[in-house]
């Protein structure tokens, strides 16, 4: 519009736009802040070696956390050491100060530690003990070998002094009374290098045991020396024999001691001076300073300088406080030195080493003086017991039970009517063990073997060399005082016992007659009072002594025990020698063998009566060779044998009598088992089985499946699949044992090759595998392969041998059509057998499936 006034609008001085950028630089600048205190700082650690630590792999930790991680691995400016560069991140830096401590953890495994077994999953890696909080930041550091000491120790921390360091490493055990209260956490040279300074950690609960007077002594290794006056041996526990131990005493009367006071370590318990001190009476026996006092052979305490005064000698010792606990009113402190006895010379160490003393430890109230005794006193519980004989055994020897001895053998003596008797003389500290006391021999070594497994049971050595008695509590009953020849006779005495007569029988006597002894373990336990034959075999009459007559009730085995006893059988030679006795008389043996077996039949041998069979009767038209003995196998193990072979007069066969492992016997003795001879076979079509040559024919089984059965008959044929009848003009090289072949492979073979009743033709009977009885049906087609066949003109010829063994023993070969195959046929059915196969016929490729 013309002469209209324009309108004038006032604008911000800002745009809303510039808000975009001004957030984008916040942000951005955020982000930087971001990675700038994320991004860490490099530090770097010296190593001695680099050995285990990867870069961007080994992490750096702080109280198991990671902190950090290696960037790179550089040598150090002096060449000497491996400069480790390590990112820490931002927020751990301030734990980077000085005197902060870097070292590898890696596995470690010693004889006194397990430790970094971590590492096995996680790596090795850097661990970190910061320094103190008003330290100043530190970019580079030396790495330690490893954890400074005390670290992460929870107790108390004791510095102890020593001339050298010995055995003792780091590790190693601080002991109080045997009992484990600390470990020695490092070891370093003291000022100057004039002596050696132990690090020790003693956990919080024992911390009161450090008193102001305690004394520590080296407990390591073994020590010994040698003098004049005998060998002196120093041992602790066995580990602190493989890596060293300390131990403590606790005076009673002291203070606790002050934080930081520091200790002695002495070299031993004598330099030490400490134990605990007991008054001795030790008679008129010739003790002397720095005799021994021992328990179970470890020195447990030392004689200390003798005195003289207006009473005589005051003789002390001082005892290990750690086995003080054993001076006790009960104990005893006998005086041990060589001495020769019927059993040889006891203490044969004394003679090097001089007498000692040994203690012998009965729990009870512990007391400050002790009497020493001779070892010749035999006091104690008299018991009287009745012996079958004395053979074996020796004045002095030993009473054992449990393999502690508790008292010895006395005298040895006869009564009037001749009857042996034995004198024991048992501690009273063990008069308890007498509540249903047996007693017998202590047989240096004794095994008995059964189904169960082997027991071996062996006697103190002392038992080898002059015999001793034995100890054993009867689960119920009253003491008898009588020696058995064995434990498991001693717990199946009765006090009235009495001999007992028994019955057995047996095909034949065989050398047994009237007075020949029947034995257990070796010792006559009875004799044969009388023989009597029947219809059935021989019945014999036993009777058994009153001591074995218990035996009776477990149904133990009998068996003949011949002089020599030789048997050439099938599966070799078998030779038994017994001694002269059993040469003149003949012998029966017995004993509980836990088969199961009659307990009133008298078996052949100890191996017969300790198998657990079951029988069964094979039956064959004549017998192919086999024999008493021969092995009836499966897959190649023995799981029986025939133990008789003879005619059967009803049936007009022959008939074997087998055993079976009873463990086997369950999967064979059922309908469809089936018992197959193997024996050699020698033809051009090959040989098999040729090691029954030498070793002998056997029979191979066949598990069945079906009812129980015991009766076989025996096959001389191996397992039939399905069996066809083959009808040929003529045998044309055809055999027994010829193969059956399919695509040239046998699948079968020729049992039988007979001519027919009528003369008019061959019949060839042939066994296919069962795994290959279904590539058989209505429409195959068999033919002759026997031999070579050859076609030669004037143009030239071929000659066809479809496989060496059809060439060399003759041979069948079939196929089925692929089309119009037919089905499958059983066994029976018959098939022509033509000379040769048409063209076609080799052209099938047929699929056919089970």
């Amino acid at each position: 519009m013309i002469g209209a006034e324009p309108v004038i609008e006032k604008h911000r001085w800002l745009s809303p736009v510039w808000l975009l950028p001004v957030i984008a630089l916040l942000l951005a600048g955020g982000f930087l802040y971001q990675q700038w205190t994320n991004s860490g700082q490099l530090i770097r650690i010296n190593f001695a070696q680099g050995n285990g630590i990867l870069p961007g792999k080994t992490q750096l930790r702080y109280q198991g956390v990671a902190i950090g991680v290696v960037q790179e691995l550089e040598l150090a400016e002096d060449g000497r050491k491996i400069a480790v560069l390590a990112k820490v991140d931002s927020r751990a830096r301030p734990l980077i100060r000085k005197g902060s401590d870097f070292w590898l953890v890696s596995p470690k495994a010693s004889l006194t530690e397990i430790s970094g077994l971590d590492t096995l999953v996680s790596g090795n890696y850097i661990n970190l003990q910061p320094g103190r909080d008003n330290n100043p930041l530190e970019n580079e550091f030396d790495a330690l070998d490893g954890p400074p000491p005390g670290y992460q120790a929870q107790g108390r921390t004791l510095h102890l002094t020593a001339d050298s360091l010995g055995s003792v490493g780091i590790g190693a055990k601080i002991y109080f009374r045997g009992l484990e209260v600390g470990s020695v956490i490092n070891t370093r040279l003291g000022e100057e290098n004039q002596n050696v300074i132990l690090d020790l950690v003693i956990e919080p609960r024992f911390e009161n045991l450090i008193k102001t007077d305690t004394r520590f002594w080296n407990i390591s290794g073994i020590k010994g020396s040698f003098s004049l006056s005998g060998v002196k041996v120093e041992a602790g526990s066995l580990t602190s024999i493989l890596s060293g131990g300390i131990a403590f005493d606790s005076p009673k009367e002291s203070d606790v001691a002050q934080k930081g006071q520091t200790f002695v370590l002495y070299k031993g318990l004598a330099e030490a001076a400490r134990g605990e001190r007991i008054q001795i009476q030790a008679g008129s026996l010739p003790i002397k300073e720095g005799m021994p006092i021992l328990f179970e052979g470890i020195e447990i305490g030392r004689i200390d300088p003798i005195r003289l005064t207006e009473q005589g000698r005051v003789v002390t010792a001082l005892i290990n406080p750690e086995q003080a606990f054993r001076v006790t009113g009960k104990s005893r402190l006998v005086w041990e030195t060589v001495s020769l006895s019927p059993t040889g010379l006891k203490h044969a160490d004394r003679l090097l080493a001089g007498p000692a003393i040994r203690l012998d430890y009965v729990a009870g109230d512990r007391v400050s003086a002790m009497t020493l005794e001779s070892q010749t006193q035999t006091a104690g519980i008299k018991i009287s017991l009745q012996a079958d004989d004395l053979a074996g055994l020796s004045e002095e020897a030993p009473v054992w039970f449990k393999g502690l001895q508790i008292g010895q053998v006395g005298p040895l003596t006869l009564d009037a009517a001749g009857n042996a008797r034995v004198e024991l003389s048992v501690n009273e500290a063990y008069r308890h063990l007498l509540n249903r006391a047996r007693f017998y021999r202590a047989s240096p070594l004794q095994i008995d073997a059964s189904l169960a497994g082997i027991k071996v049971d062996t006697s103190p050595a002392s038992a080898w060399l002059g015999g001793g008695v034995k100890l054993i509590q009867a689960p119920a009953g009253e003491r008898i005082d009588r020696l058995y020849p064995s434990q498991e006779l001693a717990l199946l005495g009765t006090r009235n016992a009495k001999p007992q007569r028994w019955l057995l029988r047996a095909e034949q006597a065989d050398g047994v007659g009237i007075g020949s002894p029947v034995l257990y373990l070796g010792l006559e336990a009875g004799r044969v009072k009388a023989l009597k034959a029947d219809t059935k075999g021989v019945e014999i009459e036993l009777e058994i002594d009153a001591v074995y007559a218990p035996l009776l009730k477990q149904q133990p085995q009998f068996w003949k025990k011949a002089a020599i006893d030789g048997k050439v059988r099938l599966d070799g030679v078998q030779v038994k020698v017994g001694n002269l006795a059993t040469l003149l008389r003949g012998a029966i043996e017995f004993d509980r063998l836990g088969t199961g077996r009659s307990s009133h039949q008298l078996f052949d041998s100890k191996e017969q009566a300790r198998t657990q069979v079951r029988t069964l009767t094979l039956t064959a038209d004549n017998n192919p060779g086999l024999g008493v003995g021969s092995p009836i196998r499966y897959r190649g193990v023995d799981i029986g044998k025939i133990e008789q072979v003879e005619l059967d007069p009803a049936l007009g066969q022959v008939s074997f009598k087998a055993e079976l492992d009873k463990q086997y016997a369950d999967r064979f003795l059922q309908s469809g088992a089936r018992f197959t001879l193997v024996q050699a076979k020698l033809g051009l079509g090959g040989v098999s089985h040729l090691d029954t040559l030498i070793k002998g024919v056997f029979i191979e089984a066949s598990p069945g499946q079906g009812a129980s059965k015991e009766r076989f008959p025996l096959s001389q044929s191996g397992p039939i699949g399905l069996a066809l009848t083959l009808k040929s003009p003529s045998v044309s090289g055809i055999s027994v044992g010829s193969p059956l072949l399919f695509r040239k492979l046998v699948v079968g073979s020729v049992t039988q090759v007979v001519l027919a009743r009528d003369g008019s033709e061959v019949l060839i009977d042939v066994n296919v595998d069962k795994q290959y009885a279904h590539l058989v049906r209505a429409n195959s087609r068999f033919w002759n392969v026997s031999g070579v066949k050859a076609d030669i003109g004037l143009t030239g010829g071929t000659i066809e041998v479809e496989t060496v063994q059809s060439l060399l023993a003759g041979g069948i070969a079939f196929n089925t059509p692929e089309r119009e195959m037919g089905p499958t046929v059983k066994s029976g059915h018959s098939y022509p057998l033509y000379g040769k196969a048409e063209k076609d016929w080799l052209e099938w490729s047929p699929r056919i499936q089970p």
